[in-house]
C-alpha cells in the first residue's frame, strides 16, 4: 500500500494546492492527559446578529451571512452589471426562523480562550467547532451573538463548544489538545452529550477530520467546510512550489522566502495592489504563473501569493527551519515550462522542520466515522481537488463508505451560505442517524449551476 499511496501523493503534488497561515511565535503542545484549568467564565445572552468578534482577517473563518461573503484571497475582481429591474409583483420569501435563544459562557483553558453556547431547548447534543487559521489567537466577547452559521447549529437545538487556540497561525498541535481539553471541560460541567460531533472551516476542517481518526470513541461524525484533508506537507509544498515559480519572474516584488520580516502581514492591501501591479505589466509571464498555481485572476493571484508569503514564515518559525523542498519537481502545465523549471530556484528541506509540517498533521484514512465535506466548484486558496486525496486514501483503505463530499456553486474560499451550512448538518444527522448518506455531487437544497444551451451544430449528421 505504501508504494501506491507514495505514487498518488506525487501525482497529487502537481495539482494546485495553497493553504493557511501564522505568525506568532510557537507555544509548546498541550499534553491531552493535562487536566484543564479554567478561569472564571462569564454569561450572557446572546442575540441575533453577528459582529466579528476578532479583528476581521484573511480567511478560514466562516463567514457570517448568507450572502456573498468571500474572505481574502478572494476568486478576483469582477466588473459591476447593472441590475436588472424588480418584477413588479414577487412573492414574498418565508420569514427565516428567529435564532435560538442561548446562554454562553466564555473563559479560558490552559491559556486559550473558549466559548460555549447552550440553546434554551437544549437536545443534550454538542459540536465541538474548529475555527481556520487565523494571524493570532481568538478570544471571544459574551456580548456578541453567535456567528449566524453557527447558529444554524444552535437552531437545531445542538449546543457549540468552540476554542480560540492559544497561538496563531498553523495552530494545529495546540488546536487539537485544548480542543480536547474543553470537550471534558464541558462534560463535567453541563453532563456527558447524547452525541457529539466536530466541525470546521478549512484547517479547521483538517482537524476535524485528524479528530476523528485518533479519537473516533468520542465522536458521531464530522463536517468540514472547505477543508484541507491531504497532508500538510503535500498541501505547503505546493503553496511554496508556487511562491517560488512567482519569484523566477517577477524578482524582488515580495521578499525573498528566506528572508520574510516578522513585520508581513497576510492580507496588507498596499502589497497586494503591488503585486497586481505588477502582475499586470507582465501579462505572458502572469500568465505563466496563475497557470502553475491554477487560480483564474491576477488580483486572486495576488492575494494567495501574499497570503502564502506569511505562512511560509509562519511554518518556518513553528519548524525550527527551512520545511520547504522543491528540488525533485518539475514544474509543468504552462505554457513554457522549460523557461519556468530554467528560472526557478531550488531549495533544500531541513529534515526535522519537514518532519514537523508532515507531522501537523497527514491523514491516515482510518476513518470509522462518517465525515461529510462541502466544498466550493472554485477556491483559489483550498482548491476542491485537495480532498481527492483522502478520497482515495479512504478507499484503498476500505473506509470510503464514511467519507462523502459535496459541492456548492460558488466561488471563493469557504464561500458557503449559513443556510448551506445547516443544510449540509442535516445530510451529516441523516447519514449518522438514519444511515442515509448524503449523495455526492451537488449539496441538495443548493441553487443548482447554470445550464449553458449546447450550440447547435453547423453540419447536422456530419463530424465537426
Amino acid at each position: 500500500m505504501k508504494g501506491p499511496l507514495r505514487r498518488v501523493a506525487v501525482l497529487l503534488l502537481i495539482l494546485p494546492f495553497a493553504a493557511a497561515r501564522s505568525n506568532a511565535q510557537t507555544a509548546p503542545a498541550m499534553q491531552p492527559g493535562a487536566p484543564p484549568q479554567a478561569t472564571q467564565p462569564t454569561h450572557a445572552p446572546s442575540s441575533s446578529s453577528p459582529p466579528s468578534q476578532t479583528p476581521p482577517s484573511a480567511h478560514p473563518s466562516p463567514p457570517d451571512s448568507g450572502a456573498a461573503a468571500n474572505h481574502t484571497p478572494s476568486a478576483g475582481t469582477t466588473p459591476a452589471s447593472t441590475p436588472a429591474p424588480a418584477p413588479a409583483a414577487t412573492a414574498p420569501s418565508p420569514a427565516a426562523p428567529p435564532p435560538a435563544p442561548v446562554q454562553t459562557e466564555v473563559g479560558h483553558i490552559n491559556g486559550a480562550s473558549f466559548r460555549i453556547d447552550v440553546p434554551k431547548d437544549w437536545n443534550r447534543g454538542l459540536v465541538l467547532y474548529f475555527h481556520g487559521y487565523e494571524p493570532a489567537p481568538q478570544t471571544f466577547d459574551p456580548k456578541y451573538p453567535p456567528t449566524r452559521i453557527l447558529q444554524e447549529i444552535l437552531n437545531r437545538g445542538y449546543a457549540v463548544a468552540r476554542s480560540g487556540y492559544a497561538v496563531g497561525g498553523w495552530a494545529v498541535p495546540q488546536a487539537a489538545s485544548e480542543t480536547d481539553a474543553l470537550r471534558r471541560y464541558f462534560r463535567k460541567k453541563y453532563g456527558q452529550p447524547r452525541e457529539t460531533f466536530l466541525m470546521g472551516h478549512s484547517m479547521g476542517g483538517l482537524l476535524t477530520l485528524m479528530g476523528l481518526e485518533q479519537n473516533p470513541k468520542e465522536y458521531a461524525g464530522g463536517l468540514a467546510v472547505c477543508g484541507v484533508l491531504a497532508p500538510a506537507d503535500l498541501v505547503m509544498q505546493r503553496a511554496f512550489a508556487n511562491r517560488v515559480a512567482f519569484d523566477a519572474f517577477f524578482p524582488g516584488v515580495l521578499p525573498d522566502v528566506e528572508h520574510i520580516p516578522p513585520t508581513f502581514m497576510m492580507n496588507d492591501i498596499p502589497t497586494i495592489a503591488n503585486v497586481q501591479k505588477s502582475l499586470d505589466a507582465n501579462p505572458d509571464q502572469a500568465a505563466l504563473v496563475r497557470q502553475i498555481a491554477n487560480i483564474h485572476a491576477n488580483r486572486g493571484l495576488a492575494d494567495v501569493l501574499v497570503f502564502n508569503t506569511f505562512v511560509i514564515e509562519d511554518l518556518r518559525l513553528k519548524s525550527g527551519g527551512n520545511p520547504f523542498d522543491n528540488r525533485n519537481l518539475v514544474y509543468n502545465g504552462t505554457d513554457n515550462d522549460a523557461l519556468l523549471n530554467q528560472r526557478v530556484h531550488r531549495y533544500a528541506a531541513d529534515p526535522n522542520a519537514y518532519r514537523f509540517l508532515a507531522n501537523w498533521y497527514s491523514p491516515n484514512g482510518n476513518l470509522h466515522r462518517k465525515l461529510l465535506e462541502v466544498h466550493t466548484i472554485y477556491d483559489p486558496l483550498v482548491p476542491a481537488s485537495t480532498t481527492g486525496w483522502y478520497n482515495e486514501l479512504t478507499r484503498r483503505l476500505g473506509n470510503g463508505d464514511n467519507f462523502v463530499e459535496q459541492y456548492v456553486d460558488r466561488d471563493g474560499h469557504c464561500n458557503v451560505t449559513a443556510d448551506q451550512t445547516g443544510l449540509a448538518f442535516d445530510e451529516l444527522l441523516s447519514w449518522v442517524h438514519d444511515n442515509k448518506p448524503p449523495t455526492p455531487g451537488l449539496l441538495p437544497g443548493s441553487p443548482p449551476p447554470p445550464e449553458k444551451t449546447p450550440p447547435k451544430p453547423k453540419n447536422p449528421g456530419k463530424p465537426e
